[in-house]
């Protein structure tokens, strides 16, 4: 497997974080899962912020939910096309409620880019590394 380091430079990655990203080379999504309450949380963290429990541990996701907030960016980093403006997403994940991920929303016309459509995970290549993104369901 490649390096998460060399894959992901100018990435501020720790001991928590690395298996986030080592997820992302294996194109699998994780959030954080607590075995003592059973709740999910994004971002992964050491301690659940739900019980305080260290029975914290990385799990993938399905992939799927429903759109929960959207912003249509108009400008940002070099490399990125914002014309027209690039949409990025808080996707409220089926695992359970509150649960967010934020990410690009990519291959979805721009009549469904809306709060409460259903999405699906998807990934794009960034720089040679790849990046979680959703897709509206059915576009």
């Amino acid at each position: 497997m490649p390096d998460v380091l060399a894959s992901y430079p100018g990435i501020r990655i720790d001991h928590v974080t690395k298996e986030v990203y080592r997820g992302y080379l294996r194109h699998e999504l994780l959030a954080g899962y607590c075995a003592t309450c059973q709740r999910w949380h994004n971002p992964l963290r050491p301690r659940c912020p739900a019980c305080w429990s260290l029975s914290v541990a990385p799990r993938p996701v399905g992939g799927r939910g429903v759109i929960h907030t959207l912003t249509l960016l108009h400008q940002g980093p070099p490399g990125v096309p914002y014309s027209p403006p690039w949409p990025v997403a808080g996707v409220e994940l089926v695992e359970q409620e509150g649960l967010r991920v934020v990410a690009t929303l990519v291959d979805s016309p721009a009549e469904r880019q809306r709060v409460g459509e259903p999405v699906e995970l998807t990934w794009i290549d960034r720089d040679g590394a790849p990046w979680p993104a959703f897709r509206v369901v059915g576009s």
